[in-house]
């Protein structure tokens, strides 16, 4: 049933993503189609992102590991997360394409390596039920790592005099309070032990 659910959500995901598109197409010329789609595709990143990141700052990443339902649905948001950054990653691809330009790695070593990870990222977290003290770093480091290029990406939006980007610019915000909110739950739970039988639990 489980794995259903997540079948039928990643399906909403895909479905999403395809109205996007649509609407692209029906409001924007089309040199500007996938930079629209690659736009909206990466606000449902940051969307899901976000709420990640409240889950970890509210319950903490050890509670999560404790509790069945809990890592059930912090594993479900990791691997939407994932294939909507995926048909992100399409998005801004054609976009290049269009544009003419080139998506080089070497520039942007630590976004491609950002990338790659956030692909793999549902694979480690599948695979380990038991939160060891690397897992643990590993986890927080990674969602530290990845909002901060979301980060970056909305406040590339402000353009003093052009674009002020008031909704972006609060998002940022919102985001670096969610982060500050995860550093306080890693203070209050420290004293919360990882052992070595600390698997999810009914």
């Amino acid at each position: 049933m489980r794995r259903l659910n997540l079948l039928i959500l990643i399906a909403l995901i895909i479905i999403l993503n395809i109205l996007i598109y649509y609407r692209a197409i029906t409001i924007e010329p089309a040199e500007r189609i996938f930079a629209e789609c690659a736009r909206n595709s990466g606000r449902t990143s940051a969307a899901i992102n976000l709420i990640l990141l409240f889950i970890l700052g509210h319950f903490g990443l050890k509670t999560v590991y404790k509790e069945k339902v809990k890592i059930g649905l912090f594993q479900t948001l990791i691997t939407l997360f994932t294939v909507n950054h995926l048909i992100h990653f399409f998005f801004v691809s054609q976009n290049f394409n269009l544009q003419e330009m080139e998506l080089n790695i070497s520039d942007n070593l630590h976004g491609a390596l950002t990338f790659l990870s956030l692909s793999f990222f549902p694979i480690l977290v599948y695979s380990y039920k038991r939160l060891s003290r690397i897992l643990y770093y590993l986890i927080l480091i990674h969602f530290f790592n990845v909002t901060y290029f979301i980060c970056i990406s909305f406040y590339g939006r402000y353009k003093p005099e052009i674009d002020l980007a008031y909704l972006h610019r609060l998002g940022v915000l919102v985001m670096i309070f969610a982060l500050l909110y995860i550093v306080y739950r890693v203070y209050v739970e420290r004293s919360i032990k990882l052992k070595a039988d600390n698997t999810a639990k009914s």
